[in-house]
This record gives structure tokens, C-alpha cells and sequence, in this order.
């Protein structure tokens, strides 16, 4: 039987010549073209490769959407692609992808545009403007893009087609499918932000900055909490933000509204109290006094009131409590006690609230706003 031997060693190496001399020659051409470009063409096109970069992130980011799976199939268009457009910051690097990735430059304007005509328009927009760096020397960015986009769209079309009608013909149909994408499944766009810079999570920053700022005000109490009213109270400020994530019930939905209980606010000013010492007055500003007071009332609803969908603290405390060595009846004792415990500590701290300010309006809307969080309990 013959032994097959593998292929020639010289035919090989010719192959890898060929090759070799390939790409010599394409980028003695490319050089040769970069030569050619007039020298403000990167900075003359920077302002819409910005433009069109920053509206095919917010469409793709969610890469599985319907849209960006829809151009992936239909154009192998994606953020892979994307970012090979977006790698241009200088003439020799645009040229290069204007030579070697000329369809993927087209379908990069295409997408763009038609980002600033769908539902996306507006917000985009309004990143546009908060963000400074994508600013540019022109009003009217949507504007811009439309006019030079399809500008630049022409100029690809020709270069791609070179005279050949039946090209010409593909790249318009693959415009109008690229088009009809964005027309059938419009309601479907969602835009996509860089961590930190969704309108949400800006409003957010933005009021925690607010309760920090209110938070380093003048102490307006000071009070000597036991090592135990520290320990339960810091529970208590820790216990409204864990309701609002599992966001299982009305009610722990509904927290995530309350203003004075946000997370960050709340984390700080349990930190503050488990760093103080018991031996020590405990300062509070305004509106630490009246996050506390809340929190507390939230924490007394919770021990005694199904919050967790899966029953009360109580019912959550007796059933961590479980092991081997008690009986079930010890646990429920065990739990009942440690409620009992909590309850009239958050019963007490609300209690010496009300008393030192009864006709306080700032503590009247705190305790009506929980209450009406209570009133979702019962549903």
C-alpha cells in the first residue's frame, strides 16, 4: 500500500510567496493611496465617524435585540464590525478601512442614519448634548449625519460599483433591507449607555449627591444608642434597599421610591453608626434623623408583615435559626423573641421621634409616606 506523503514542501513555500507578494503589493497600493488623500480628510470626516460611532453603540449595544440581530444576519453586521470603524484616528487608518473594509464603511453610515430617523433619535440626542466629547463645530448633529452620510454613502456606492450596474443595483437593495429592518421593528429599539451615563443612573448621582450634601448639614440631634440599639438600627437601614432589590412585593417595589431611603445614603449612615461608639452621643443631621426614622418604620412593618413574598422577618429569622440541634418549636421561640426584640426597639426609636417633634410637618410626611407603603401590604 502507498504512503501518502504530506504536501510538497515547495509548493508550500511558493504559496506563502504568493501570498507574501500579495500583501506587499496591496500595501505598497494602499500606501500609494494614502499619499493621494488629501491631508484633512480624517479631520474633514471626524465629526461624522463620531457621530455615526456613538449611534451605532446605542443600537448595538443591546446586541440581542431584534434590530442588531436582524443586521447580523442579514449583513454580518455587528459590534465586531463596528469596531474596526471606530479603530480610525488618523488619515493612513482611514484609508486603510476605505480600501479594505469599503462595505463595512457603507453599512456603518447606512446604520447610522437611520439610528438618528428611529426612536432612538431622542435620547440620543440628549447624550449627545450632556456628553462634551462628542461635541463637534456644527449645530444640528442629526442634520450633519443625514446631509454627509448620504454624501459619503454615494461617493462608497460609486467607488464599490465602478461603473458595474448590477453592484450598483445590489448595494441599493441592500440600503432598502437595511431600511425595512428599522421600519418593521422601530418599537422595538431601546437605546444603549455606557455604565453611568443613562439618564436613570445620572438622576440618580444626582440625588445622591443631593443626600450627601443634606447629610453633612448641622447635627440637629444628638442621641446615646446601647450596643444593641446600634446593632438593630443599622439592620433597619440596610433592610430597605435589600426590599427594593428583591422587589418582589408591591411593597418592596414601592421602596425603591422613597427618597430618603436610597442605598447609598442608607449604607452611609450605617457605616457612621457602627463605627460610633455607645458610650458616645451619636449626631444626626435633618436628614439622617428622618432616613432613620423611616427605615426604622419600614423594618417594624417588616418583622411582623409578609414584605419578602415568602412571609415575615420573623418567618426568615426562624428558619435561618434552623439546625440539627433544636427542636421546631425552639426555633419559632427563638424567632418570636428576636421579632419582639427588633419591634420594640423600632417601636421605641419612631416613638421618641414623634414625641420631641409633634407638630413637625418634615416628620408628618415621612410617617404618611410609609403608611401608605403599609396600605400596599394588605393587598
Amino acid at each position: 500500500m502507498a504512503d501518502f506523503e504530506d504536501d510538497d514542501p515547495d509548493t508550500n513555500s511558493e504559496e506563502e510567496n504568493d501570498d507574501a507578494a500579495q500583501a506587499a503589493q496591496f500595501e505598497a497600493e494602499l500606501q500609494r493611496q494614502i499619499a493621494l488623500l488629501p491631508p484633512e480628510l480624517y479631520q474633514t470626516m471626524q465629526p461624522l465617524l463620531l457621530l455615526g460611532s456613538v449611534a451605532n453603540y446605542m443600537l448595538l449595544g443591546h446586541d440581542e435585540d431584534p434590530v442588531p440581530l436582524a443586521l447580523k444576519e442579514l449583513l454580518g453586521y455587528d459590534l465586531d464590525t463596528l469596531k474596526v470603524i471606530t479603530g480610525v484616528t488618523d488619515n493612513p487608518s482611514l484609508a486603510r478601512v476605505m480600501a479594505a473594509h469599503t462595505l463595512q464603511l457603507f453599512d456603518f453610515v447606512v446604520v447610522g442614519r437611520l439610528v438618528y430617523e428611529s426612536a432612538i433619535n431622542e435620547p440620543l440626542q440628549a447624550y449627545l448634548g450632556r456628553n462634551k466629547a462628542a461635541e463637534a463645530d456644527f449645530t444640528g448633529p442629526r442634520e450633519y449625519m443625514l446631509t454627509f452620510g448620504e454624501s459619503l454613502l454615494e461617493n462608497i456606492a460609486q467607488y464599490l460599483a465602478a461603473g458595474d450596474a448590477d453592484l450598483a443595483e445590489e448595494l441599493r437593495l441592500r440600503r432598502l433591507q437595511t431600511e425595512s429592518i428599522f421600519a418593521r421593528l422601530d418599537d422595538t429599539l431601546r437605546p444603549f449607555y455606557p455604565p453611568g451615563h443613562s439618564p436613570e443612573e445620572i438622576q440618580a448621582e444626582s440625588m445622591d449627591a443631593a443626600d450627601e450634601a443634606e447629610d453633612a448639614e448641622e447635627p440637629a440631634v444628638h442621641v446615646t444608642f446601647n450596643e444593641g440599639q446600634r446593632v438593630t438600627l443599622g439592620t433597619a437601614l440596610r433592610l430597605p434597599y435589600i426590599l427594593a432589590e428583591l422587589a418582589e412585593t408591591p411593597f418592596g417595589r414601592a421602596l425603591g421610591g422613597v427618597r430618603r431611603l436610597r442605598r447609598k445614603a442608607l449604607e452611609r449612615l450605617a457605616a457612621r453608626l457602627a463605627a460610633s461608639s455607645a458610650e458616645e452621643p451619636f449626631s444626626l443631621s435633618r436628614s439622617e434623623l428622618l432616613r432613620l426614622y423611616q427605615a426604622a418604620q419600614v423594618c417594624a412593618l417588616s418583622t411582623v408583615t409578609d414584605v419578602l413574598a415568602t412571609g415575615s422577618l420573623e418567618d426568615v429569622m426562624r428558619d435561618a435559626a434552623a439546625d440539627d440541634e433544636e427542636t421546631p418549636e425552639e426555633m419559632a421561640a427563638m424567632a418570636h423573641h428576636a421579632r419582639e426584640v427588633m419591634l420594640a426597639m423600632m417601636g421605641g426609636f419612631v416613638e421618641v421621634v414623634e414625641v420631641n417633634h409633634p407638630d413637625d410637618e418634615e416628620v408628618a410626611e415621612a410617617k404618611a409616606e410609609i403608611s401608605r407603603l403599609a396600605a400596599l401590604l394588605a393587598e
